[in-house]
Protein backbone atom coordinates (compact mmCIF):
# COMPACT_ATOMS: atom_id res chain seq x y z
CA UNK A 1 0.00 0.00 0.00
CA UNK A 2 2.75 2.50 0.85
CA UNK A 3 4.63 1.19 -2.01
CA UNK A 4 1.59 2.17 -4.16
CA UNK A 5 1.48 5.65 -3.01
CA UNK A 6 4.77 6.62 -3.09
CA UNK A 7 5.05 5.41 -6.80
CA UNK A 8 1.78 7.42 -7.38
CA UNK A 9 3.63 10.87 -5.62
CA UNK A 10 6.41 10.22 -7.85
CA UNK A 11 4.10 10.38 -10.96
CA UNK A 12 2.31 12.94 -9.76
CA UNK A 13 5.85 15.36 -9.39
CA UNK A 14 7.03 14.00 -12.22
CA UNK A 15 3.86 15.72 -14.23
CA UNK A 16 3.96 19.05 -12.22
CA UNK A 17 7.87 19.19 -13.21
CA UNK A 18 6.90 18.62 -17.15
CA UNK A 19 3.98 20.78 -17.02
CA UNK A 20 5.89 23.41 -15.50
CA UNK A 21 8.85 23.17 -17.58
CA UNK A 22 5.89 23.30 -20.76
CA UNK A 23 4.53 26.73 -19.31
CA UNK A 24 7.93 28.12 -18.86
CA UNK A 25 9.02 27.29 -22.63
CA UNK A 26 5.57 28.77 -23.80
CA UNK A 27 6.60 32.07 -21.78
CA UNK A 28 9.87 32.13 -23.40
CA UNK A 29 8.57 31.74 -26.46
CA UNK A 30 5.78 34.27 -26.00
CA UNK A 31 8.37 36.78 -24.65
CA UNK A 32 10.26 36.61 -27.90
CA UNK A 33 7.47 36.58 -30.34
CA UNK A 34 6.50 39.58 -28.56
CA UNK A 35 10.05 40.93 -29.05
CA UNK A 36 10.09 40.32 -32.52
CA UNK A 37 6.62 41.25 -33.21
CA UNK A 38 7.77 44.76 -31.53
CA UNK A 39 10.93 45.35 -33.49
CA UNK A 40 9.13 44.15 -36.39
CA UNK A 41 6.19 47.15 -35.97
CA UNK A 42 9.47 49.90 -35.09
CA UNK A 43 10.61 48.29 -38.68
CA UNK A 44 7.31 48.99 -40.28
CA UNK A 45 6.87 51.94 -38.88
CA UNK A 46 10.16 53.63 -39.75
CA UNK A 47 9.78 51.96 -43.11
CA UNK A 48 6.33 53.90 -43.01
CA UNK A 49 7.78 57.42 -42.10
CA UNK A 50 10.65 56.83 -44.62
CA UNK A 51 8.02 55.72 -47.48
CA UNK A 52 6.03 58.85 -46.32
CA UNK A 53 9.34 61.31 -46.25
CA UNK A 54 10.30 59.80 -49.66
CA UNK A 55 7.29 60.33 -51.00
CA UNK A 56 6.53 64.08 -49.52
CA UNK A 57 10.22 64.47 -51.44
CA UNK A 58 9.01 63.63 -54.61
CA UNK A 59 5.33 65.60 -54.28
CA UNK A 60 7.50 69.02 -53.56
CA UNK A 61 10.29 68.15 -56.67
CA UNK A 62 6.85 67.89 -58.82
CA UNK A 63 5.21 70.73 -57.14
CA UNK A 64 8.21 72.73 -57.61
CA UNK A 65 8.34 72.28 -61.21
CA UNK A 66 4.63 73.24 -61.31
CA UNK A 67 5.70 76.28 -60.50
CA UNK A 68 8.39 76.77 -62.69
CA UNK A 69 6.14 75.86 -65.53
CA UNK A 70 3.90 78.46 -64.23
CA UNK A 71 5.98 81.22 -64.38
CA UNK A 72 7.45 79.90 -67.70
CA UNK A 73 3.98 80.09 -69.02
CA UNK A 74 3.38 83.65 -68.37
CA UNK A 75 6.68 84.29 -70.67
CA UNK A 76 5.17 82.33 -73.18
CA UNK A 77 1.88 84.49 -73.08
CA UNK A 78 4.03 87.25 -73.29
CA UNK A 79 6.32 85.89 -76.52
CA UNK A 80 2.56 85.20 -78.22
CA UNK A 81 1.91 88.80 -78.07
CA UNK A 82 -0.22 89.43 -74.59
CA UNK A 83 0.50 92.61 -73.02
CA UNK A 84 2.55 91.96 -70.04
CA UNK A 85 0.57 92.82 -67.17
CA UNK A 86 -2.53 90.37 -68.60
CA UNK A 87 0.22 87.92 -68.86
CA UNK A 88 0.86 88.24 -65.42
CA UNK A 89 -2.29 89.36 -64.08
CA UNK A 90 -2.85 88.02 -60.48
CA UNK A 91 1.12 88.31 -59.81
CA UNK A 92 2.25 90.33 -57.26
CA UNK A 93 4.65 93.00 -59.42
CA UNK A 94 7.42 95.40 -58.78
CA UNK A 95 10.62 96.70 -59.61
CA UNK A 96 10.60 94.04 -62.43
CA UNK A 97 10.02 91.12 -60.42
CA UNK A 98 6.75 88.98 -59.46
CA UNK A 99 5.48 86.44 -56.99
CA UNK A 100 2.84 84.31 -56.74
CA UNK A 101 1.60 81.93 -54.13
CA UNK A 102 -0.55 79.27 -55.34
CA UNK A 103 -3.16 77.67 -54.04
CA UNK A 104 -2.72 74.70 -51.01
CA UNK A 105 -2.74 71.18 -52.27
CA UNK A 106 -3.77 68.38 -50.19
CA UNK A 107 -1.18 65.35 -50.18
CA UNK A 108 -2.69 62.68 -48.60
CA UNK A 109 -2.70 61.89 -44.56
CA UNK A 110 -3.57 66.00 -44.05
CA UNK A 111 -0.41 66.89 -45.34
CA UNK A 112 -0.54 70.09 -46.75
CA UNK A 113 1.51 71.43 -49.68
CA UNK A 114 2.33 75.27 -50.80
CA UNK A 115 3.69 76.49 -53.53
CA UNK A 116 5.47 80.10 -53.85
CA UNK A 117 7.06 81.59 -57.15
CA UNK A 118 9.52 84.19 -57.36
CA UNK A 119 10.63 85.93 -60.84
CA UNK A 120 13.19 88.12 -61.31
CA UNK A 121 13.01 90.11 -64.72
CA UNK A 122 9.12 89.22 -65.33
CA UNK A 123 9.02 92.31 -67.68
CA UNK A 124 11.35 91.12 -70.31
CA UNK A 125 14.26 93.93 -69.68
CA UNK A 126 16.68 91.25 -68.36
CA UNK A 127 18.42 89.40 -70.98
CA UNK A 128 18.28 86.32 -68.75
CA UNK A 129 15.43 86.35 -66.42
CA UNK A 130 14.75 83.56 -63.79
CA UNK A 131 12.02 81.81 -61.71
CA UNK A 132 12.58 80.33 -58.48
CA UNK A 133 9.81 77.97 -57.48
CA UNK A 134 9.65 76.63 -53.37
CA UNK A 135 7.51 74.00 -52.52
CA UNK A 136 6.83 73.30 -48.53
CA UNK A 137 4.77 70.09 -47.81
CA UNK A 138 4.42 69.95 -43.54
CA UNK A 139 3.35 66.67 -42.90
CA UNK A 140 0.04 66.47 -39.79
CA UNK A 141 2.13 63.82 -37.82
CA UNK A 142 4.65 67.05 -36.82
CA UNK A 143 7.49 65.20 -38.96
CA UNK A 144 10.18 68.05 -40.17
CA UNK A 145 8.71 69.97 -43.54
CA UNK A 146 10.05 68.86 -46.77
CA UNK A 147 11.13 71.69 -48.97
CA UNK A 148 12.46 71.61 -52.27
CA UNK A 149 14.04 74.79 -54.01
CA UNK A 150 14.28 74.62 -58.43
CA UNK A 151 15.40 77.50 -60.07
CA UNK A 152 15.68 78.12 -63.76
CA UNK A 153 16.98 80.62 -66.23
CA UNK A 154 15.52 81.87 -69.49
CA UNK A 155 17.52 83.08 -72.26
CA UNK A 156 16.14 85.62 -75.31
CA UNK A 157 16.34 82.98 -78.54
CA UNK A 158 17.48 84.57 -80.99
CA UNK A 159 15.54 85.59 -84.53
CA UNK A 160 18.39 85.84 -86.67
CA UNK A 161 18.23 82.12 -87.53
CA UNK A 162 19.67 82.66 -91.12
CA UNK A 163 22.21 84.89 -92.99
CA UNK A 164 19.26 86.54 -95.19
CA UNK A 165 15.73 85.79 -94.54
CA UNK A 166 13.45 87.53 -97.30
CA UNK A 167 9.34 86.88 -97.55
CA UNK A 168 9.92 87.16 -101.64
CA UNK A 169 13.09 87.55 -103.68
CA UNK A 170 16.71 86.90 -102.48
CA UNK A 171 19.46 87.54 -104.88
CA UNK A 172 23.12 87.28 -104.77
CA UNK A 173 25.50 89.03 -107.41
CA UNK A 174 28.18 87.06 -109.34
CA UNK A 175 31.41 86.05 -107.57
CA UNK A 176 29.72 87.08 -103.69
CA UNK A 177 30.46 84.69 -100.99
CA UNK A 178 28.12 83.75 -98.34
CA UNK A 179 29.32 82.12 -94.77
CA UNK A 180 29.33 81.96 -90.97
CA UNK A 181 31.65 82.28 -88.52
CA UNK A 182 30.68 82.20 -83.96
CA UNK A 183 32.22 85.57 -82.62
CA UNK A 184 31.09 83.59 -78.83
CA UNK A 185 31.71 79.60 -79.60
CA UNK A 186 31.86 79.61 -75.43
CA UNK A 187 28.74 80.87 -75.03
CA UNK A 188 29.20 83.62 -72.92
CA UNK A 189 26.28 85.13 -70.63
CA UNK A 190 27.31 88.77 -71.24
CA UNK A 191 30.41 90.72 -72.08
CA UNK A 192 32.90 91.39 -69.86
CA UNK A 193 36.83 91.68 -69.45
CA UNK A 194 37.29 88.12 -68.85
CA UNK A 195 36.67 87.42 -72.06
CA UNK A 196 36.47 88.54 -75.96
CA UNK A 197 34.46 88.32 -78.75
CA UNK A 198 35.93 86.92 -81.98
CA UNK A 199 35.98 88.38 -85.15
CA UNK A 200 35.15 87.22 -88.71
CA UNK A 201 39.65 87.74 -89.13
CA UNK A 202 39.85 85.38 -86.26
CA UNK A 203 38.03 82.64 -87.73
CA UNK A 204 38.32 83.14 -91.29
CA UNK A 205 41.02 80.18 -92.04
CA UNK A 206 38.31 77.48 -91.24
CA UNK A 207 34.80 79.46 -91.68
CA UNK A 208 31.55 77.80 -91.47
CA UNK A 209 29.11 76.45 -93.10
CA UNK A 210 25.84 78.24 -91.62
CA UNK A 211 25.44 80.56 -93.84
CA UNK A 212 22.15 79.72 -94.94
CA UNK A 213 19.29 81.40 -97.62
CA UNK A 214 15.84 81.19 -96.46
CA UNK A 215 13.04 82.63 -99.15
CA UNK A 216 9.81 82.01 -96.86
CA UNK A 217 7.07 83.33 -99.56
CA UNK A 218 5.09 80.43 -101.38
CA UNK A 219 6.65 82.03 -104.46
CA UNK A 220 9.62 83.21 -103.14
CA UNK A 221 12.92 82.83 -105.01
CA UNK A 222 16.31 82.83 -104.68
CA UNK A 223 18.77 83.34 -107.58
CA UNK A 224 22.86 83.07 -107.00
CA UNK A 225 25.27 84.77 -109.96
CA UNK A 226 27.56 83.63 -111.95
CA UNK A 227 30.59 81.98 -109.40
CA UNK A 228 28.58 83.15 -106.33
CA UNK A 229 29.09 80.30 -103.45
CA UNK A 230 26.77 79.63 -100.38
CA UNK A 231 28.32 77.85 -97.55
CA UNK A 232 25.13 76.38 -95.76
CA UNK A 233 21.55 75.94 -96.82
CA UNK A 234 19.24 77.30 -99.17
CA UNK A 235 16.04 77.16 -98.03
CA UNK A 236 12.70 77.52 -99.86
CA UNK A 237 8.70 77.52 -98.95
CA UNK A 238 8.77 77.56 -102.86
CA UNK A 239 8.03 74.16 -104.68
CA UNK A 240 10.64 74.67 -107.32
CA UNK A 241 13.77 76.07 -107.92
CA UNK A 242 17.10 76.59 -110.34
CA UNK A 243 19.54 76.67 -108.27
CA UNK A 244 23.07 75.41 -108.98
CA UNK A 245 23.92 72.41 -106.56
CA UNK A 246 27.65 72.92 -107.28
CA UNK A 247 27.12 76.52 -105.60
CA UNK A 248 25.68 75.22 -102.41
CA UNK A 249 27.63 73.68 -99.87
CA UNK A 250 24.61 72.48 -97.94
CA UNK A 251 21.14 71.44 -98.92
CA UNK A 252 18.86 73.04 -101.29
CA UNK A 253 15.69 72.28 -99.88
CA UNK A 254 11.96 73.04 -101.67
CA UNK A 255 8.98 73.54 -99.83
CA UNK A 256 10.39 74.62 -96.60
CA UNK A 257 8.20 75.88 -93.56
CA UNK A 258 10.43 75.25 -90.41
CA UNK A 259 10.97 78.76 -90.17
CA UNK A 260 8.76 81.74 -89.27
CA UNK A 261 9.57 85.34 -90.03
CA UNK A 262 10.41 85.91 -86.64
CA UNK A 263 8.27 88.76 -84.13
CA UNK A 264 10.44 91.29 -82.95
CA UNK A 265 9.40 93.66 -79.95
CA UNK A 266 8.25 97.63 -80.50
CA UNK A 267 9.81 100.38 -78.33
CA UNK A 268 7.71 101.16 -75.50
CA UNK A 269 8.91 104.78 -74.44
CA UNK A 270 5.56 105.35 -72.51
CA UNK A 271 6.23 102.67 -70.40
CA UNK A 272 9.44 104.18 -69.73
CA UNK A 273 10.49 106.11 -66.78
CA UNK A 274 13.44 108.28 -68.30
CA UNK A 275 13.27 109.33 -72.10
CA UNK A 276 13.61 112.18 -74.38
CA UNK A 277 11.86 113.78 -77.04
CA UNK A 278 13.82 115.29 -79.39
CA UNK A 279 12.66 118.47 -81.59
CA UNK A 280 15.32 119.51 -83.04
CA UNK A 281 18.26 117.65 -84.76
CA UNK A 282 20.16 114.62 -83.14
CA UNK A 283 23.16 115.22 -81.02
CA UNK A 284 26.52 114.20 -82.46
CA UNK A 285 26.99 112.69 -79.39
CA UNK A 286 24.89 110.16 -77.45
CA UNK A 287 24.22 110.23 -74.42
CA UNK A 288 24.68 113.46 -74.22
CA UNK A 289 25.81 115.18 -70.99
CA UNK A 290 23.54 115.07 -67.95
CA UNK A 291 20.99 112.67 -69.82
CA UNK A 292 19.45 110.19 -67.61
CA UNK A 293 19.64 106.60 -67.82
CA UNK A 294 16.15 104.68 -67.76
CA UNK A 295 16.07 101.64 -64.94
CA UNK A 296 16.72 98.78 -67.84
CA UNK A 297 20.07 100.15 -68.18
CA UNK A 298 19.44 102.41 -71.59
CA UNK A 299 18.66 105.80 -72.91
CA UNK A 300 16.00 106.46 -74.73
CA UNK A 301 15.36 109.43 -77.72
CA UNK A 302 11.98 109.82 -79.46
CA UNK A 303 13.12 111.62 -82.75
CA UNK A 304 10.10 110.86 -85.12
CA UNK A 305 11.10 114.58 -87.23
CA UNK A 306 14.67 113.95 -87.27
CA UNK A 307 16.86 111.96 -89.59
CA UNK A 308 19.45 110.13 -88.08
CA UNK A 309 23.06 110.59 -89.39
CA UNK A 310 26.13 111.03 -87.83
CA UNK A 311 26.04 110.30 -84.09
CA UNK A 312 28.13 108.54 -81.99
CA UNK A 313 27.11 106.18 -78.93
CA UNK A 314 29.52 106.81 -76.20
CA UNK A 315 32.02 103.70 -75.03
CA UNK A 316 30.09 101.45 -73.31
CA UNK A 317 26.43 103.17 -73.50
CA UNK A 318 23.00 101.55 -74.85
CA UNK A 319 20.79 103.76 -76.65
CA UNK A 320 17.22 103.23 -78.57
CA UNK A 321 16.16 105.66 -80.80
CA UNK A 322 13.13 105.99 -82.84
CA UNK A 323 13.76 108.37 -85.75
CA UNK A 324 12.07 109.54 -89.17
CA UNK A 325 14.70 108.37 -91.26
CA UNK A 326 18.32 107.24 -91.12
CA UNK A 327 21.44 108.07 -93.58
CA UNK A 328 25.28 107.54 -92.81
CA UNK A 329 27.03 108.52 -89.92
CA UNK A 330 26.18 105.91 -87.43
CA UNK A 331 29.62 105.00 -84.99
CA UNK A 332 28.46 102.68 -81.72
CA UNK A 333 31.44 102.81 -79.79
CA UNK A 334 33.64 99.68 -78.09
CA UNK A 335 31.30 98.10 -75.23
CA UNK A 336 27.99 100.37 -76.46
CA UNK A 337 24.66 98.91 -78.09
CA UNK A 338 22.46 100.73 -80.67
CA UNK A 339 18.92 99.96 -81.44
CA UNK A 340 17.32 102.42 -83.83
CA UNK A 341 13.75 102.38 -84.96
CA UNK A 342 13.51 104.06 -88.24
CA UNK A 343 9.92 105.13 -89.80
CA UNK A 344 11.72 106.02 -93.18
CA UNK A 345 13.92 104.70 -95.50
CA UNK A 346 17.36 103.79 -94.82
CA UNK A 347 20.13 105.24 -97.47
CA UNK A 348 24.19 105.59 -97.23
CA UNK A 349 26.20 106.78 -99.95
CA UNK A 350 30.25 107.26 -100.05
CA UNK A 351 32.34 106.35 -97.75
CA UNK A 352 30.72 107.36 -95.00
CA UNK A 353 28.62 104.56 -93.43
CA UNK A 354 27.79 102.80 -90.15
CA UNK A 355 30.35 102.02 -87.79
CA UNK A 356 30.54 99.58 -85.36
CA UNK A 357 33.24 98.62 -83.06
CA UNK A 358 31.61 95.37 -81.24
CA UNK A 359 29.52 92.82 -82.58
CA UNK A 360 27.05 92.20 -85.27
CA UNK A 361 24.12 92.31 -82.23
CA UNK A 362 25.28 95.58 -80.83
CA UNK A 363 24.16 97.04 -84.09
CA UNK A 364 20.57 96.43 -84.81
CA UNK A 365 18.56 98.23 -86.88
CA UNK A 366 14.71 98.32 -87.45
CA UNK A 367 12.23 99.93 -90.49
CA UNK A 368 9.10 99.85 -89.13
CA UNK A 369 7.57 100.97 -92.47
CA UNK A 370 10.81 101.39 -94.20
CA UNK A 371 10.33 100.35 -97.89
CA UNK A 372 13.52 100.67 -99.11
CA UNK A 373 17.11 99.89 -97.48
CA UNK A 374 20.29 101.13 -99.70
CA UNK A 375 23.53 100.16 -98.43
CA UNK A 376 25.81 102.34 -100.70
CA UNK A 377 28.69 102.82 -98.91
CA UNK A 378 32.29 101.95 -99.17
CA UNK A 379 32.72 100.81 -95.71
CA UNK A 380 32.49 97.54 -94.22
CA UNK A 381 29.34 97.17 -92.46
CA UNK A 382 28.75 95.26 -89.04
CA UNK A 383 25.33 94.74 -87.44
CA UNK A 384 21.48 93.47 -88.11
CA UNK A 385 18.80 94.63 -90.40
CA UNK A 386 15.15 94.09 -90.03
CA UNK A 387 12.76 95.64 -92.41
CA UNK A 388 9.91 92.90 -93.28
CA UNK A 389 8.39 95.55 -95.68
CA UNK A 390 11.65 96.78 -97.60
CA UNK A 391 13.88 96.35 -100.35
CA UNK A 392 17.62 95.79 -99.20
CA UNK A 393 20.32 96.93 -101.19
CA UNK A 394 23.85 96.08 -101.10
CA UNK A 395 25.68 98.04 -104.26
CA UNK A 396 28.64 99.68 -102.28
CA UNK A 397 31.88 100.13 -103.19
CA UNK A 398 35.39 99.91 -101.65
CA UNK A 399 37.84 96.92 -101.85
CA UNK A 400 36.45 93.99 -99.65
CA UNK A 401 32.58 94.83 -99.73
CA UNK A 402 31.99 92.77 -96.24
CA UNK A 403 29.03 92.89 -94.04
CA UNK A 404 29.28 90.98 -91.29
CA UNK A 405 25.69 90.01 -89.46
CA UNK A 406 22.06 89.26 -90.86
CA UNK A 407 19.30 90.93 -92.89
CA UNK A 408 15.52 89.95 -92.75
CA UNK A 409 13.63 91.62 -95.90
CA UNK A 410 10.73 91.60 -97.88
CA UNK A 411 13.69 91.65 -101.14
CA UNK A 412 17.08 91.55 -101.33
CA UNK A 413 19.92 91.79 -103.42
CA UNK A 414 23.61 92.27 -103.70
CA UNK A 415 26.29 93.97 -106.32
CA UNK A 416 28.42 91.52 -107.51
CA UNK A 417 31.34 90.91 -105.26
CA UNK A 418 30.18 91.17 -102.14
CA UNK A 419 31.01 88.72 -99.00
CA UNK A 420 28.48 88.33 -96.31
CA UNK A 421 28.97 86.78 -92.92
CA UNK A 422 26.77 85.36 -90.81
CA UNK A 423 27.24 85.56 -86.96
CA UNK A 424 26.68 82.19 -85.20
CA UNK A 425 26.05 83.52 -81.84
CA UNK A 426 23.06 85.80 -83.23
CA UNK A 427 20.68 82.80 -82.77
CA UNK A 428 21.07 82.36 -78.93
CA UNK A 429 21.94 86.18 -78.37
CA UNK A 430 19.42 88.45 -76.66
CA UNK A 431 18.17 90.71 -79.21
CA UNK A 432 14.89 92.39 -80.42
CA UNK A 433 13.99 90.36 -82.63
CA UNK A 434 13.07 86.98 -81.88
CA UNK A 435 11.22 83.22 -81.40
CA UNK A 436 10.50 83.10 -77.61
CA UNK A 437 13.07 82.34 -74.81
CA UNK A 438 15.05 79.55 -74.52
CA UNK A 439 15.58 77.37 -71.06
CA UNK A 440 19.45 78.29 -70.23
CA UNK A 441 19.85 76.78 -66.80
CA UNK A 442 17.29 74.10 -64.47
CA UNK A 443 18.66 73.06 -61.37
CA UNK A 444 17.93 72.30 -57.15
CA UNK A 445 19.78 75.06 -55.22
CA UNK A 446 19.99 72.22 -52.43
CA UNK A 447 23.72 72.84 -51.30
CA UNK A 448 24.48 75.64 -53.14
CA UNK A 449 25.47 79.05 -52.03
CA UNK A 450 22.62 81.18 -53.97
CA UNK A 451 20.06 78.84 -51.26
CA UNK A 452 22.05 80.89 -48.38
CA UNK A 453 21.48 84.42 -49.78
CA UNK A 454 17.99 83.47 -51.06
CA UNK A 455 16.07 85.51 -48.63
CA UNK A 456 17.90 88.37 -49.42
CA UNK A 457 17.50 87.85 -53.33
CA UNK A 458 13.76 87.25 -52.94
CA UNK A 459 13.80 90.05 -50.08
CA UNK A 460 12.28 87.78 -47.81
CA UNK A 461 9.56 85.87 -49.71
CA UNK A 462 11.11 82.58 -50.13
CA UNK A 463 13.30 81.54 -47.25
Amino acid sequence: MNRAHSRSTLSSARHRSIGGSLLISAMLISTAIALGLASYLRVSYNSSKVSDRTYYLNAAANLAEAGLEEGIYCYRLVDGGTVVSTAWSGWTTASGNATLTLPSFNLGNNAVGIVKIFVIGYDGVSSTPACISQATITPLDGSPVVKKTLKCTLKKTGGYNAAILTKTSLSLGSSCLVDSFNSNPGNQSSDDDSWKRLTYDDCKVNPGSNGNLISTGSTGTITLGSGAKVQGNVLLAASSNTINASQVSGSIINKYTSTPFPSYSTPTFSGMNINYIVFSSIPADLPASGDRISPDGRYYYMAITQQLGKTKIAAGKNVTMLVLNMTGGLEVDTGATCIVWSLGDITTTGSTGFTNKNWAGALQVFGILTTKVTLGHSPDTVGCFYAPLATVTLNGGGTSKQFTGAIIADTFSTAAGWSFHYDEALTTGSNKVGTGWSLLKWYDLQGTSELTTLATTTSGFLK
